[in-house]
Protein backbone atom coordinates (compact mmCIF):
# COMPACT_ATOMS: atom_id res chain seq x y z
CA UNK A 1 0.00 0.00 0.00
CA UNK A 2 1.32 3.94 0.09
CA UNK A 3 2.59 5.68 3.01
CA UNK A 4 -0.39 6.70 4.91
CA UNK A 5 -1.84 2.30 4.84
CA UNK A 6 1.42 1.47 5.80
CA UNK A 7 1.49 3.84 9.09
CA UNK A 8 -2.05 2.68 9.53
CA UNK A 9 -1.41 -0.97 9.29
CA UNK A 10 1.99 -0.28 12.03
CA UNK A 11 -0.68 1.48 14.07
CA UNK A 12 -2.81 -1.21 14.60
CA UNK A 13 -0.54 -4.17 14.54
CA UNK A 14 1.68 -2.36 17.25
CA UNK A 15 -1.73 -1.27 19.47
CA UNK A 16 -3.12 -5.17 19.13
CA UNK A 17 0.37 -6.31 20.17
CA UNK A 18 0.00 -3.79 23.47
CA UNK A 19 -3.67 -5.14 24.23
CA UNK A 20 -2.66 -9.23 23.93
CA UNK A 21 0.33 -8.32 26.37
CA UNK A 22 -1.90 -6.58 29.20
CA UNK A 23 -4.29 -9.97 28.29
CA UNK A 24 -1.42 -12.17 28.59
CA UNK A 25 0.57 -10.60 31.73
CA UNK A 26 -1.27 -12.74 34.61
CA UNK A 27 -0.53 -15.53 32.67
CA UNK A 28 2.91 -14.98 31.45
CA UNK A 29 4.01 -12.05 33.50
CA UNK A 30 7.17 -11.88 32.91
CA UNK A 31 8.00 -11.97 29.15
CA UNK A 32 4.92 -9.71 29.21
CA UNK A 33 6.19 -6.78 31.41
CA UNK A 34 9.59 -6.98 29.44
CA UNK A 35 7.98 -7.08 26.12
CA UNK A 36 5.96 -3.87 27.07
CA UNK A 37 8.51 -2.15 28.72
CA UNK A 38 9.19 -1.15 24.66
CA UNK A 39 5.84 -1.89 22.76
CA UNK A 40 4.00 0.71 24.96
CA UNK A 41 6.63 3.47 24.46
CA UNK A 42 6.13 2.78 20.54
CA UNK A 43 2.26 2.72 20.92
CA UNK A 44 2.30 5.43 22.85
CA UNK A 45 0.88 4.33 25.98
CA UNK A 46 4.29 4.55 28.16
CA UNK A 47 6.57 7.61 27.90
CA UNK A 48 10.12 7.29 27.75
CA UNK A 49 12.55 6.95 30.38
CA UNK A 50 9.35 6.27 33.02
CA UNK A 51 9.51 3.39 35.16
CA UNK A 52 5.44 2.53 34.85
CA UNK A 53 4.45 -1.77 34.71
CA UNK A 54 2.10 -3.02 32.89
CA UNK A 55 1.20 -4.77 36.57
CA UNK A 56 -0.47 -1.47 36.96
CA UNK A 57 -2.22 -1.13 33.40
CA UNK A 58 -5.97 -1.31 33.08
CA UNK A 59 -7.06 -5.14 31.87
CA UNK A 60 -8.54 -5.07 28.60
CA UNK A 61 -12.81 -5.17 28.38
CA UNK A 62 -14.54 -6.19 25.92
CA UNK A 63 -16.47 -3.48 23.10
CA UNK A 64 -19.20 -5.23 21.86
CA UNK A 65 -19.96 -1.73 19.52
CA UNK A 66 -16.85 -3.03 17.36
CA UNK A 67 -17.50 -6.41 16.79
CA UNK A 68 -18.52 -6.50 12.66
CA UNK A 69 -20.59 -9.50 11.87
CA UNK A 70 -20.35 -8.70 8.59
CA UNK A 71 -16.22 -9.41 8.26
CA UNK A 72 -16.74 -12.05 10.97
CA UNK A 73 -18.97 -14.03 8.31
CA UNK A 74 -16.11 -12.87 5.32
CA UNK A 75 -13.38 -14.23 7.38
CA UNK A 76 -15.39 -17.34 8.37
CA UNK A 77 -15.78 -18.15 4.63
CA UNK A 78 -12.45 -17.70 3.88
CA UNK A 79 -11.03 -19.84 5.96
CA UNK A 80 -13.75 -22.81 4.77
CA UNK A 81 -12.04 -22.31 0.89
CA UNK A 82 -8.50 -22.55 2.25
CA UNK A 83 -9.64 -25.69 4.50
CA UNK A 84 -11.06 -27.15 1.55
CA UNK A 85 -8.47 -26.51 -0.34
CA UNK A 86 -6.22 -27.43 1.83
CA UNK A 87 -8.38 -30.89 1.73
CA UNK A 88 -8.03 -31.16 -1.88
CA UNK A 89 -4.31 -30.60 -2.02
CA UNK A 90 -3.85 -33.41 0.53
CA UNK A 91 -6.24 -35.59 -1.18
CA UNK A 92 -4.45 -35.38 -4.16
CA UNK A 93 -0.87 -35.85 -3.05
CA UNK A 94 0.42 -32.71 -4.23
CA UNK A 95 3.92 -31.61 -2.90
CA UNK A 96 3.23 -28.61 -0.37
CA UNK A 97 5.42 -25.97 -2.68
CA UNK A 98 3.73 -27.07 -5.56
CA UNK A 99 1.50 -24.25 -7.32
CA UNK A 100 -1.73 -25.19 -9.05
CA UNK A 101 -4.76 -23.35 -10.94
CA UNK A 102 -8.20 -23.37 -8.56
CA UNK A 103 -11.43 -23.39 -10.58
CA UNK A 104 -13.83 -21.82 -8.31
CA UNK A 105 -17.26 -21.74 -8.83
CA UNK A 106 -19.56 -19.67 -6.28
CA UNK A 107 -20.31 -16.09 -5.51
CA UNK A 108 -17.98 -14.17 -8.23
CA UNK A 109 -17.41 -11.34 -5.83
CA UNK A 110 -16.83 -13.05 -2.85
CA UNK A 111 -14.44 -15.09 -4.97
CA UNK A 112 -12.40 -12.44 -6.51
CA UNK A 113 -12.18 -10.67 -3.23
CA UNK A 114 -10.55 -14.14 -1.45
CA UNK A 115 -8.42 -14.91 -4.59
CA UNK A 116 -5.21 -12.87 -3.42
CA UNK A 117 -5.61 -14.83 0.50
CA UNK A 118 -6.29 -17.81 -1.18
CA UNK A 119 -3.63 -18.18 -3.77
CA UNK A 120 -0.85 -16.94 -0.70
CA UNK A 121 -2.37 -19.40 1.95
CA UNK A 122 -3.30 -22.19 0.07
CA UNK A 123 -0.18 -22.26 -2.41
CA UNK A 124 -1.98 -21.39 -5.73
CA UNK A 125 -0.51 -20.45 -9.41
CA UNK A 126 -3.83 -18.43 -9.81
CA UNK A 127 -7.76 -18.69 -9.45
CA UNK A 128 -10.33 -19.34 -12.31
CA UNK A 129 -13.73 -17.94 -11.19
CA UNK A 130 -16.33 -20.20 -13.86
CA UNK A 131 -19.86 -20.35 -14.54
CA UNK A 132 -19.48 -24.13 -14.48
CA UNK A 133 -16.61 -26.65 -13.42
CA UNK A 134 -15.25 -28.54 -15.94
CA UNK A 135 -15.45 -32.63 -16.29
CA UNK A 136 -11.73 -33.59 -15.88
CA UNK A 137 -12.55 -35.91 -13.25
CA UNK A 138 -10.37 -34.11 -9.99
CA UNK A 139 -11.69 -33.88 -6.63
CA UNK A 140 -14.15 -30.92 -5.82
CA UNK A 141 -14.96 -29.57 -2.08
CA UNK A 142 -17.46 -27.55 -1.47
CA UNK A 143 -17.14 -24.61 0.92
CA UNK A 144 -20.34 -22.68 1.46
CA UNK A 145 -21.79 -21.90 -1.79
CA UNK A 146 -18.29 -22.47 -3.72
CA UNK A 147 -17.64 -25.43 -5.91
CA UNK A 148 -13.44 -25.68 -5.57
CA UNK A 149 -11.49 -28.03 -7.90
CA UNK A 150 -7.61 -27.62 -8.80
CA UNK A 151 -7.07 -28.27 -12.61
CA UNK A 152 -4.31 -31.15 -12.30
CA UNK A 153 -3.61 -33.22 -14.97
CA UNK A 154 -4.01 -37.06 -13.68
CA UNK A 155 -3.28 -40.18 -14.37
CA UNK A 156 -6.92 -41.65 -14.90
CA UNK A 157 -5.96 -45.36 -14.24
CA UNK A 158 -3.85 -44.84 -12.24
CA UNK A 159 -6.17 -42.92 -10.03
CA UNK A 160 -8.84 -45.38 -10.30
CA UNK A 161 -6.24 -47.44 -8.96
CA UNK A 162 -5.50 -45.26 -5.92
CA UNK A 163 -9.23 -44.47 -5.43
CA UNK A 164 -9.50 -48.70 -5.36
CA UNK A 165 -7.35 -48.97 -2.87
CA UNK A 166 -8.27 -46.40 -0.75
CA UNK A 167 -12.01 -47.45 -1.16
CA UNK A 168 -10.93 -50.78 0.43
CA UNK A 169 -9.49 -49.44 3.16
CA UNK A 170 -11.90 -47.04 4.54
CA UNK A 171 -14.48 -50.14 4.09
CA UNK A 172 -12.78 -52.44 6.23
CA UNK A 173 -12.02 -49.43 8.82
CA UNK A 174 -15.58 -49.02 8.66
CA UNK A 175 -16.72 -52.50 8.94
CA UNK A 176 -14.39 -53.01 12.19
CA UNK A 177 -15.45 -49.75 13.90
CA UNK A 178 -19.14 -51.40 13.28
CA UNK A 179 -18.44 -54.55 14.62
CA UNK A 180 -16.97 -53.44 17.81
CA UNK A 181 -20.09 -50.98 18.22
CA UNK A 182 -22.14 -54.27 17.43
CA UNK A 183 -20.45 -56.31 20.26
CA UNK A 184 -22.54 -55.53 23.29
CA UNK A 185 -19.21 -56.56 25.36
CA UNK A 186 -17.51 -53.42 24.23
CA UNK A 187 -20.72 -50.49 24.57
CA UNK A 188 -21.30 -51.81 28.41
CA UNK A 189 -18.47 -52.04 29.56
CA UNK A 190 -16.13 -49.76 27.41
CA UNK A 191 -16.10 -45.96 29.40
CA UNK A 192 -18.70 -44.25 27.27
CA UNK A 193 -16.42 -41.41 26.00
CA UNK A 194 -14.87 -44.36 24.71
CA UNK A 195 -17.77 -45.70 23.08
CA UNK A 196 -18.55 -42.19 21.74
CA UNK A 197 -15.01 -41.99 20.03
CA UNK A 198 -15.60 -44.97 18.09
CA UNK A 199 -19.05 -43.64 17.19
CA UNK A 200 -17.16 -40.65 15.96
CA UNK A 201 -14.67 -42.43 13.96
CA UNK A 202 -17.37 -44.38 12.24
CA UNK A 203 -18.87 -41.69 10.99
CA UNK A 204 -15.43 -40.32 9.75
CA UNK A 205 -15.25 -43.02 7.64
CA UNK A 206 -18.45 -42.88 6.55
CA UNK A 207 -18.35 -39.67 5.20
CA UNK A 208 -14.78 -40.17 3.90
CA UNK A 209 -15.86 -43.33 2.18
CA UNK A 210 -18.70 -41.34 0.85
CA UNK A 211 -16.73 -38.04 -0.70
CA UNK A 212 -13.77 -41.03 -2.27
CA UNK A 213 -16.62 -43.60 -3.97
CA UNK A 214 -18.28 -39.73 -5.48
CA UNK A 215 -14.66 -39.34 -6.60
CA UNK A 216 -14.18 -42.70 -8.36
CA UNK A 217 -17.58 -42.18 -10.27
CA UNK A 218 -16.82 -39.51 -11.76
CA UNK A 219 -13.79 -40.49 -12.83
CA UNK A 220 -15.73 -43.90 -14.50
CA UNK A 221 -18.13 -41.91 -15.92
Amino acid sequence: GNPSQQRATRHTLINVLEVVLRLAHPIIPFITEELWQKVAVVAGKLAPQTTDSISVQPYPLADDSLINPTAEAAMETLKQQVDAIRALRSEMNLNPGQRVPLIARGETATLQANSPYLKALARLEEVQIVDTLPQIGAPVQVAGDAQLMLHVEIDVEAEKARLGKEIARLEAEKAKAQGKLANKNFTEKAPAAVVEQEKSRLAEFEKTLSRVREQADRLNQ
